[in-house]
């Protein structure tokens, strides 16, 4: 069978030509990216780091990207750190305790650039609590939910690897 010169060169040039179909479809049928227009609203993807305990949750549309660090103060009693690459006109959050429920909007106070945002969150976590946002930002608001996974740092190693 391998002594055809004509099935090695099927086998040789076969998988080229899957790869290249593969790149032209995909470059034909794929969504072109489109700038977020003024008065529109668009969603935010939870990253997988706000599956686990990192201690971080990013939310992502295109380039738009925000940065989530949420720490527990105190008793029922939570602080909201939220960065951005680009300023916003504007943030709300609200924490939610039980699924199919909305929660409480907080306003969130924003640093001196509008890049990093803060609030202070009351209430119990519970497995089903929530995370939902939404930010304004060149005229176009942004609006996610996350599940609160990854509220506490923990490694398999019992080390911190964060970097100070």
């Amino acid at each position: 069978m391998f002594k055809n010169k004509h099935v090695i060169m099927a086998l040789i040039v076969a998988p080229i030509l899957a790869v290249i179909a593969y790149f032209a479809v995909d470059s034909l049928v794929a969504e072109k990216p489109k700038a977020a227009q003024a008065g529109e609203s668009y969603s935010l993807a939870a990253l997988p780091n706000c599956r686990y305990p990192s201690g971080h949750c990013s939310l992502k549309n295109a380039d738009f990207k925000l940065d989530l660090k949420l720490e527990n103060t105190g008793v029922n009693v939570f602080s909201l750190t939220m960065e951005s690459e680009h300023p916003l006109q504007g943030a709300k959050v609200a924490l939610v305790q039980r699924a199919n429920e909305t929660g409480v909007p907080v306003a969130m106070t924003p640093n001196i650039d509008a890049k990093k945002w803060h609030a202070k969150l009351e209430g119990e976590l519970a497995p089903e609590s929530k995370l939902q946002l939404v930010v304004s930002a060149s005229d176009a608001l942004y609006y996610g939910e996350t599940e609160l996974t990854f509220i506490q740092y923990e490694t398999t190693f019992g080390e911190d690897f964060r970097h100070k």
